[in-house]
């Protein structure tokens, strides 16, 4: 998780403490809000593959998929299990409800995300620099 609070952007890295596999938040269409030129995520940003894609292979016992995934997880090293199939429990948690994008409080690196097979998903930068 990142150190310092920042605004998060279209790419920025997250992971799932259940998830083998960091990945990046999308945003198929920008809000008009922007930091550093790039577009800023807002509580809504939570929609399974539209914003959030699968986070490899999941690691909690209670997930329902019974399809098996084999992959490399972020170190390198082959991994196989269920793959990830986020459902999450509603909006983006610990947003910034005085920093408006849309009408609707921006996300930050502190913002967190909750998952119905337990998994919290959290960010790992804020995407203003990544490439």
């Amino acid at each position: 998780m990142a150190d310092e609070s920042g605004y998060v952007v279209r790419g920025a890295s997250m992971m799932c403490n259940y998830g083998s596999n960091y990945r990046r938040i999308n945003l198929p269409q920008s809000h008009g809000t922007y930091v550093n030129e790039k577009p800023m995520m807002n509580e809504d940003d939570q929609v399974p593959i539209a914003n959030i894609p699968y986070f490899g292979v999941c690691n909690c016992a209670s997930n329902p998929n019974t399809e098996t995934l084999y992959l490399f997880n972020q170190v390198g090293v082959s991994v196989s299990g269920k793959r990830c199939c986020p459902s999450f429990l509603g909006k983006w948690a610990i947003t910034k409800a005085d920093a408006l994008v849309e009408g609707k409080p921006a996300l930050t690196t502190k913002s967190q995300l909750f998952c119905m097979h337990g998994g919290i998903v959290s960010f790992v930068d804020d995407g203003q620099h990544a490439e």
